[in-house]
Parts: structure tokens; C-alpha cells; sequence
């Protein structure tokens, strides 16, 4: 059974939307909170995209959901107060009272 776009859900919506940027033939990719209102399975499927995706493409990640963003990033880049902060690692969200240990 095929549906159309109109009868997707939200988050469904979502992922298509990343999944089609990220499948494209651009170079670099934006992806602004494409974790938000997407079911933890397709949650999963973006991530494995977004990696296999990386390897021929920049791709930047912005979103509040620090654990899902760690799992697919090889660098992490933090706004705070205005200043762009670079953390290597999850141990820099936890050092920095983002995370807990």
C-alpha cells in the first residue's frame, strides 16, 4: 500500500524531509531539529542516515536533544550566552552540567 505525503504524520514527514536532503546529491546538508516529533524507531533509521550520509557530505546537526546528536556527531559545537563553545565529546555536556555522567 503507498500512501501520499498528506496522510504521513508529522514525524514522518520529518524523516522524509532529512531522508530526501540527505539522499540528494547536495554537498552539504542542514539539518534543524530533525529528531523533533519523530517515533524513537525512525529516530534510529535518521541516525544510521545521517552516518552513512556523513561520509560523503557535511552535514550539520542543530537540535536540544543532546543524547541523539552525540550518536551521530563527530564534533559538537555548543551556544551559550551568545558564544559558540566546541566540546569533543559527551564528556564535555557532562562537564559542562548539559548531561549527566
Amino acid at each position: 500500500m503507498r500512501l501520499r505525503v498528506s496522510q504521513l504524520s508529522g514525524g514522518e514527514r520529518r524523516y522524509l524531509e532529512a531522508k530526501l536532503l540527505l539522499l540528494g546529491d547536495a554537498k552539504f546538508v542542514l539539518l534543524d531539529e530533525p529528531f523533533d516529533c519523530v517515533s524513537p524507531f525512525l529516530v534510529d533509521k535518521l541516525m544510521e542516515l545521517i552516518a552513512a550520509s556523513s561520509r560523503d557530505k557535511g552535514i550539520v546537526v542543530t537540535d536540544h536533544r543532546y543524547e541523539h546528536v552525540l550518536k551521530v556527531a563527530t564534533r559538537i559545537m555548543l551556544l551559550r550566552d551568545g558564544a559558540l563553545m566546541e566540546l569533543s565529546d559527551r564528556q564535555g555536556l557532562v562537564e559542562q552540567g548539559y548531561l549527566r555522567g
